[in-house]
């Protein structure tokens, strides 16, 4: 069903585009040069690993539906990709995990890199978000709510901050070999899908709750890094903290590394539908698991923003032959 907002759906639709296209400065400290398409899982080993005719499946927004959450097909040159580095940074920085042999998971580099890349991903759709809105809010024909626009230039600047500090740490860490995370990791059937986030350890609760009571944010929040891809024959997860968040992070990532699979896997399955949206996966794992739920998935988007408790994990399992039936169940319960 087209959208009832039109012209609406085409300001932003366009501000979308040119934002996406003008955001491109590589993001490597102190270079001010053109970034490239950058993917953020290597291409060669990992995303073709999982390709049909060299296609992936990804989440995606269509400004010109209502329901306007949708799956689309997309070329591995393009797909999973975001302007981050500039040829020299892109090419260069990331050959220990990708061009030179096997990854050693033990190793901490290699974990960080995987971080960084995560999190220049998610700075750039930052920055893209920004600029998207000031486009909105200074399109002569905009009929949309301006206190709102201004409301989500305002968080995502907040939220910029936030990853600065990470930011600063990751780049620190590389500049002169120190290690300010803690990386774990764990091996699992191979599945195919690609996922590579950050994750907000303090639920919307918790961050109104201190508002309330101290009357500003919290200085900064606590981010859990987040790489799920298939290698080789297996499937990796790594998760990340820094080390000034280890009280709190420690046994939320470590209920990932040692609980039993079914519950991880639900634990997955929750930051990849609620919590998540930087995620690809397989032609074979699109039909087997998505092909239908458009709809489901929209209504799943909807309830994830009203949602106060992130961390609550609810009872669906993308890895299980059921899932489609099971999803549905629990979308008519949401509902």
């Amino acid at each position: 069903m087209r959208t009832d907002h039109p012209e609406l759906s085409k300001i932003f639709s366009d501000c979308a585009k040119k934002a996406r296209l003008t955001t491109n400065t590589c993001l490597f400290p102190g270079c001010n040069k053109t970034s490239i398409k950058s993917h953020i899982m290597q291409k060669n080993g990992i995303l073709s690993s999982i390709s049909e005719d060299r296609h992936l499946w990804e989440f995606n927004v269509d400004h010109f539906k209502k329901e306007y959450i949708t799956f689309k097909k997309t070329g591995i040159n393009e797909i999973y990709t975001f302007l981050g580095f500039c040829n020299e940074h892109d090419s260069g920085l990331f050959q220990k995990i990708e061009t030179q042999g096997e990854i050693d998971f033990e190793d901490y580099e290699a974990c960080s890199l995987f971080a960084l890349r995560t999190l220049c991903n998610e700075k750039w759709l930052k920055l893209v978000v920004k600029k998207q809105h000031q486009c909105v809010l200074n399109h002569p024909k905009t009929i949309s709510d301006i206190l709102l626009i201004n409301k989500v230039i305002e968080q995502g600047d907040i939220a910029l901050q936030d990853l600065k500090f990470f930011g600063d740490s990751l780049w620190d860490d590389l500049n002169n070999k120190t290690e300010s995370f803690i990386f774990e990791w764990r091996e699992f059937p191979k599945q195919e899908i690609c996922l590579n986030s950050i994750f907000t350890y303090d639920t919307s609760e918790e961050i109104i709750n201190h508002i309330k009571i101290f009357g500003i944010d919290k200085e900064r929040l606590v981010e859990i890094f987040v790489s799920f891809f298939p290698y080789q024959d297996k499937s990796i997860l790594i998760m990340g903290y820094h080390k000034d968040d280890i009280k709190v992070a420690k046994p939320f990532v470590n209920s990932f590394m040692r609980e039993k699979l079914k519950r991880v896997y639900r634990k997955l399955s929750n930051l990849i539908i609620l919590n998540c949206e930087t995620w690809v996966c397989s032609h074979n794992f699109y039909k087997k698991k998505l092909e239908g739920l458009d709809s489901d998935f929209f209504k799943a988007t909807i309830f994830s923003t009203k949602n106060e408790n992130e961390r609550r994990v609810f009872d669906i399992n993308l890895f299980e032959d059921n899932f489609k039936e099971r999803f549905k169940k629990f979308i008519k319960k949401i509902g």
